[in-house]
């Protein structure tokens, strides 16, 4: 494999490609995207590790690096109108969904053992909203849980 030197970028490079505060964070990047390109030189710790500018910025193109949180909101968002139920209910749906939905997509150390899914989510929320108002339901648009 040959690599151009030009092509080089160490981790304040690829933070900023990525849009990143500081090069400390392509660290927790490393950890929570398993298919983001890993160093095409790595001197050992405490030294320079050098990435494929290329390979950085085509996987970033192609790449759904919304946070779980901002996943979490931007669905329920969808849902805000198509919930009916106590209040209590809903408030309830929400804060389950949100959290479910962040651990599933987290991929964190302490993720649950919850598909990261929005079926997932939305089945989990909706056991839990429903032992507190039986009637509880959500009317969903056609193919919405099958979306990611």
């Amino acid at each position: 494999m040959t690599i151009e030197v030009a092509d080089l970028v160490d981790a304040v490079g690829v933070a900023r490609l990525l849009g990143l505060a500081n090069r400390s964070s392509v660290s927790v990047y490393q950890r929570r995207y398993a298919d983001m390109p890993r160093p095409v030189v790595d001197l050992g710790p405490g030294r320079p590790r050098l990435w494929s500018r290329r390979a950085v910025e085509a996987w970033a193109s192609s790449t759904d690096r919304r946070t779980p949180q901002q996943v979490a909101k931007e669905e329920l968002e969808e849902l805000r109108p198509l919930l009916n139920g106590l209040p209590f209910a809903k408030g309830l749906f929400r804060a389950t969904y949100a959290g479910a939905r962040q651990h599933g997509r987290g991929r964190g150390k302490r993720s649950r053992e919850l598909a990261p899914t929005r079926r997932a989510a939305f089945e989990l929320a909706l056991e839990e909203a429903r032992r507190h108002d039986p009637g509880f339901t959500v009317v969903l648009p056609p193919g919405w849980l099958d979306a990611e």
